[in-house]
């Protein structure tokens, strides 16, 4: 799974993180958390309108100089657009079971406040039914096929975790990018 589920560290996460979380920590919420999260605005429309989200922009700002690149030449890819983005929220006793996402490509899951590593994203291995996680610390994106089944572990103690998702549709092949005998 080494090259399906990935990481990449944000370099400016400690330039943004302030920023980030007081607009989600600003937030109110507005439909009901239908998951066992704290607070999360996947169920409001703003999740669906990524031009209209204040905390996105600062995000695709950093992104676009550094992260989007990484993933086009990953891929291979000239382009791609952004589904949707929403944030979580997870404190003592909260957590998000097992799901993907589906209509979409590629997820991210952006690692704004990660108090300890055990309660990164778990994944599911379909074909060994073992759960893994990547080595990863706060300030990085774990990018992976919206196909592949993970979820949020519980958390269990008196910390609070806060993930940002985005959901990408990939575009059009960058043949630049693919160096191959086409015959």
């Amino acid at each position: 799974m080494d090259n399906i589920v990935w990481k990449y560290s944000l370099p400016a996460h400690t330039e943004i993180k302030d920023q980030l979380l007081d607009l989600i920590n600003e937030y109110e919420q507005i439909n009901p958390c239908k998951d066992p999260v704290i607070k999360s605005d996947f169920y409001d429309d703003i999740c669906f309108n990524p031009a209209e989200n204040e905390y996105y922009s600062i995000f695709h700002q950093v992104a676009n100089e550094t992260l989007y690149r990484e993933l086009a030449k990953h891929y291979c890819i000239k382009d791609f657009g952004v589904l949707n983005v929403w944030f979580q929220q997870y404190i003592n006793g909260s957590y998000h079971g097992w799901h993907l996402h589906a209509n979409s490509n590629i997820s991210l899951s952006y690692l704004l406040e990660l108090p300890d590593k055990k309660y990164s994203t778990e994944f599911l291995d379909t074909t060994t039914k073992s759960k893994f996680q990547l080595d990863v610390e706060e300030g990085d994106v774990i990018i992976f096929p919206s196909h592949v089944i993970h979820r949020s572990p519980v958390i269990s103690s008196d910390v609070r975790k806060t993930t940002i998702a985005i959901n990408l549709s990939l575009g059009n092949p960058d043949w630049d990018l693919i160096k191959f005998d086409y015959e």
